[in-house]
């Protein structure tokens, strides 16, 4: 049992000056009028109190349960308090059945269960709308203030986080070869989101809590000794991962949201119903065959007036990789993943296109052409196969004003393999060292990044490099670096 306190007291304070006197004396002495000045303060505050307690029974049979209750200051009084509990039960199976004691084949065996509830606080001054200094408001120096664009709701309350998780490990042949597995359950409800509201409310943005994720997810991990030869050794670890996270409920009455967008073309969204995060462009037209539906005097695709769900932009499931060799002194490790079932928006080619430097604007040498598998409707129902009605301006004005305007031609698939590290040591003897103070010497080198494999259609950008910071992963290729390899040595010694 036991208890915590924190506290934060913050304070920034910023002075300029304009205007200075003497070039390149940088003092706010120097500034000539009057001084332009910031301050920004917090405090925040949180205490707990938690218990701990674990009953077993003859070693093999365990409980584990715990509670903690926090109260914080960045909610309001009376919801402000939050009590999240956790129980978990352990069976070691090996040790509970007589016959498999002592097993040369099984060597341990444990069974799982647990459920916990946690909770996820608001940041410190945002239950109320606050008050700011205006530039130039009301006029001249007259000093004015104006209101948040942010209205926040009178019951805004914490988040709630409750999961559940089933486990199972087992080693065999002395724990020469493991096996761990576990499957979980979450669901987050409440979440502290800001919305959109009518502008008629004169705020930009509405904080509240809504909506319910549910993720799901199954880990599986194999390792061992594949082989052992006089000093040779082979270790090797095999994990997959695979989880989804599914909106439950957003609002009442609302059925998605944009969690970032586009000009309205293309987008990550949360939709009820839907794998999060979603993306979300406009389409082609197309015949009940897939063919692509034209207009019957330009020859330009038509477009669907909705977006259209193309996909999540997190993977189905990864597979990583571990390995090491060892012998006598020298050691080679690899770490390597693969993922896929995913897609990512590649805004680089966007932008590329737009300017008419994009690959698919020289897929026709730049002449105006036929758009394959297309067709014209020529009744409502009917369709027949374009032949000879060609697209216009085919030497850049098609691709920069009619394919960019069709995002769905920039939603790429996202799996990749990557070898993301190879290390390769050396210790020295210790025969070599018997005379020093030396106690272990082991140089090495080490490389990240070295290989990256990507599907034949994405050949621009990284997908796992996002332009965002926030949720809308899936978004790509574009003011960033670009990925990077990376070398390197290493010396490492123990006295």
């Amino acid at each position: 049992m036991g208890g915590t306190v924190f506290s934060t007291d913050s304070r920034d304070s910023r002075l300029r000056a304009n205007n200075l006197s003497i070039p390149g004396f940088y003092d706010i002495s120097n500034g000539t009028g009057s001084l332009v000045g910031t301050v920004n303060e917090s405090v925040k505050r949180y205490y707990g109190f938690f218990g701990d307690f674990t009953l077993g029974y003859d070693n093999y049979l365990f409980l584990n349960f715990s509670g903690r209750n926090d109260w914080t200051s960045t909610l309001a009084k009376g919801n402000n308090s939050y009590f999240y509990p956790a129980v978990g039960l352990s069976f070691v199976v090996t040790d509970a059945i007589e016959a498999l004691k002592n097993n040369e084949i099984l060597s341990s065996a444990k069974v799982t269960v647990s459920n916990s509830t946690v909770y996820k606080r608001s940041f410190s001054y945002r239950i109320n709308e606050s008050y700011s200094q205006a530039t130039g408001y009301p006029f001249g120096g007259v000093n004015g203030f104006v209101l948040s664009n942010t209205a926040v709701d009178a019951n805004l309350s914490k988040e709630k986080i409750n999961t559940t998780e089933l486990g199972l490990n087992l080693g065999f042949f002395k724990s020469r070869l493991w096996v761990d597995a576990s499957w979980y359950n979450t669901i987050t409800s409440d979440l502290i989101t800001s919305t959109t509201p009518s502008r008629a409310s004169a705020s930009t943005a509405f904080l509240t809590n809504i909506g319910e994720l549910q993720g799901k997810g199954l880990e599986l991990a194999l390792g061992g000794t594949v082989l052992q030869v006089g000093d040779f050794k082979w270790d090797v670890n095999v994990n997959y991962t695979s989880s989804e996270t599914v909106v439950n409920e957003i609002y009442e009455g609302l059925d998605e949201v944009a969690v970032n967008t586009g000009n309205g073309q293309y987008g990550i969204y949360a939709v009820v119903g839907e794998a999060f995060p979603q993306m979300k462009a406009n389409v082609y037209q197309r015949d009940p065959q897939g063919r692509l539906i034209v207009d019957p005097v330009s020859g330009h695709p038509l477009t669907e007036t909705a977006l259209a769900n193309l996909g999540k932009t997190m993977p189905d499931y990864i597979v990583g990789l571990n390995t090491v060799l060892s012998y006598k002194g020298f050691s080679v490790y690899t770490t390597w993943d693969y993922r896929a079932g995913h897609v990512y928006y590649e805004i680089g080619s966007d932008a590329m296109e737009f300017t008419g430097r994009g690959m698919a604007s020289v897929s026709a040498n730049r002449q105006d052409f036929v758009i394959p598998n297309s067709v014209i409707e020529t009744s409502p129902g009917v369709y027949v196969e374009n032949t000879n009605i060609q697209v216009r301006g085919g030497r850049q004005s098609y691709w920069t004003d009619v394919y960019n305007d069709v995002k769905s031609n920039y939603v790429k698939d996202a799996t990749a393999l990557k070898m993301r590290e190879l290390a390769v040591n050396y210790e020295l003897p210790a025969n070599l060292l018997s005379k020093t103070p030396l106690q272990k010497v082991t140089i090495g080198f080490i490389g990240r990044n070295l290989l990256t494999w990507l599907p034949a259609e994405n050949r621009f950008s990284d997908p796992e490099f996002n332009n965002t910071l926030d949720n809308a992963i899936g978004i790509g290729g574009y003011n960033q670096s670009p990925p990077t390899k990376s070398y390197g040595f290493s010396l490492n010694v123990e006295f």
